[in-house]
């Protein structure tokens, strides 16, 4: 279910004028929300394939991504440094995000059939260097400006036998994640204290926002309410306008106006949380992907147009769609087709089993004449009869 349409929105929308409402129901729909049950299990699923496909990287330490300001340290204005000023094996604080469902989920994965794989607890420096740990896998359920996550591997890394560790090649950091904006993921991906970094979905962001409503409204609203309400900043962390939250993650770069209270504004997430009966309304939902208009910034007008007639044909529609939008990456394609990563890898294998993409992601010149092909308006015949309601009778003639 759209968000717009919940019973929550209704309230939410009254505080807006009319002529605002529809900038505030197109950023409402523009998020991307997902229960906190199908984040569990894409974790968990995620963890279990890096263990199976990791042999020769294990075993492997499992740590929850803290945010700075969640870890316990005597000098909060000291950088945090592990086994220093910060015990990555502290109790999470008394009011958790999702941060405690993760350390819960590690906790299940320590009672498994992986257990051999994975350094048991509580994790400590000379446990790590007796069991010869090779990865140190970081986990969150989502990236946003991805500032979160890298302060939290700095806080390995600053720990002077772990950046030894690291720097021999003895130790690898490793962050996974369910959900990651596009500029998120580059940024851990730039990170040279990062090894390796999996997501299994790349979500909409500011980015999306603007090509979704390319008259700017939501993003007006976003900042004249901001303003009204005394809440910021505007368009949430570090200005990124995330468009993701799950169950039980609200996180803080949406926009103000969706999770930031006043005495004068009340949010869509009030206390950046989501009752059962609001996630049950919601559901898992995706923003619908819009197709057409990705293929016509892509210069692909005449595919939009048969896109929009309906005259694509359906069994085929998403390939042809990523064939009229290639060269892109695996994170934009994604976005644009509204698909998880891994489908969408999935597909870019099928289109080269096919010989329509080269290695390279090149369309070929057989992917040429199957865009051709499908960007020809189909035929209709005029058969040049007139209709004729009289009796017929057959007549023989030499």
């Amino acid at each position: 279910m759209r968000l717009s349409t919940t019973s929550r929105a209704t309230d939410w929308l009254d505080q807006f004028e009319i002529d605002d409402r529809e900038g505030a129901i197109t950023l409402l729909d523009a998020v991307r929300f997902v229960p906190g049950g199908e984040v569990v299990t894409g974790l968990r699923g995620a963890l279990e394939r890096f263990i199976s496909h990791k042999r020769n990287e294990l075993p492997v330490a499992l740590v929850p991504i803290l945010s700075d300001e969640d870890i316990d340290r005597d000098d909060e204005s000291a950088p945090a440094t592990v086994f220093v000023n910060f015990d990555p094996a502290q109790p999470i604080a008394n009011n958790p995000g999702s941060e405690a469902l993760i350390a819960q989920l590690i906790g299940e994965l320590r009672r498994s059939s992986f257990a051999s794989s994975i350094l048991e607890a509580p994790l400590t420096l000379n446990r790590m260097k007796a069991s010869r740990v090779r990865t140190l896998v970081c986990v969150t359920d989502y990236v946003g400006s991805g500032q979160q996550a890298l302060d939290y591997v700095a806080a390995w890394y600053r720990n002077g036998t772990i950046k030894s560790w690291c720097s021999f090649g003895w130790l690898k950091i490793v962050v996974i994640a369910y959900a990651a904006t596009v500029h998120g993921k580059r940024a851990i991906d730039s990170s040279r204290a990062v090894d390796y970094f999996d997501v299994l979905e790349i979500v909409p962001g500011l980015t999306e926002l603007r090509h979704a409503d390319p008259s700017g409204k939501a993003e007006e609203v976003c900042t004249l309410y901001a303003r009204r309400g005394k809440v910021k900043p505007a368009l949430g962390y570090k200005g990124s306008a995330g468009l993701f939250a799950s169950s039980f993650s609200v996180p803080n770069n949406l926009p103000a106006i969706l999770i930031k209270r006043s005495n004068r504004w009340t949010p869509f997430f009030d206390g950046r949380s989501v009752p059962v009966e609001l996630a049950e309304q919601i559901g898992n939902y995706r923003p619908e992907a819009d197709l057409p208009g990705h293929l016509e910034q892509a210069g692909q007008m005449r595919l939009a147009a048969r896109k929009r007639d309906g005259h694509l044909d359906d069994r085929w529609e998403t390939f042809i769609g990523m064939l009229g939008l290639l060269p892109r990456t695996d994170e934009e394609m994604s976005l644009k087709l509204g698909l998880d990563l891994q489908t969408t890898r999935e597909m870019y294998k099928s289109l080269e089993g096919l010989e329509l993409v080269g290695t390279d992601r090149r369309v070929t010149a057989a992917g040429r004449r199957a865009l051709a092909s499908h960007r020809r308006k189909p035929r209709r015949g005029n058969p040049r009869l007139t209709a004729d309601t009289s009796p017929y009778y057959p007549r023989y003639s030499k």
